[in-house]
């Protein structure tokens, strides 16, 4: 599979470098780190009840492997339901499925991101 171009639909693998919560993870696209916003899932973030576990989950189970990543995700959410799609979110993180990445951490999910 090729290294992971910003490109929506795409498929492809990219090592998990360092895990930063339960649904982000910092990667290499070909010379660049950037971070990953796995689309799916919606863990709690930094200070909210269970944050330690989920991203220590996350770690367990993702850290340092190859993931595969479909890139795109949800634009928005309309009475919800995901609409449209984008290659990075507000915060500039790249937006992708990632195989496996949920079922890791399922226990610590808030409810729908745009599944």
């Amino acid at each position: 599979m090729p290294a992971c171009p910003a490109i929506v639909g795409l498929t492809c693998t990219a090592p998990v470098l360092e895990v930063i919560n339960g649904d982000t993870f910092r990667t290499l696209f070909g010379d660049e780190v950037r971070s990953v916003r796995v689309v799916g899932i919606d863990t709690p973030e930094r200070g909210e009840r269970g944050f330690k576990d989920a991203t220590l989950a996350a770690e367990r189970a993702n850290d340092g492997r190859t993931a595969t990543l479909t890139i795109g995700g949800a634009k928005s959410r309309r009475a919800g339901q995901c609409v449209g799609h984008a290659v990075l979110d507000r915060y500039g993180r790249v937006l992708a499925r990632v195989d496996g990445w949920p079922q890791a951490i399922r226990r610590w999910d808030k409810g729908p991101w745009c599944r």
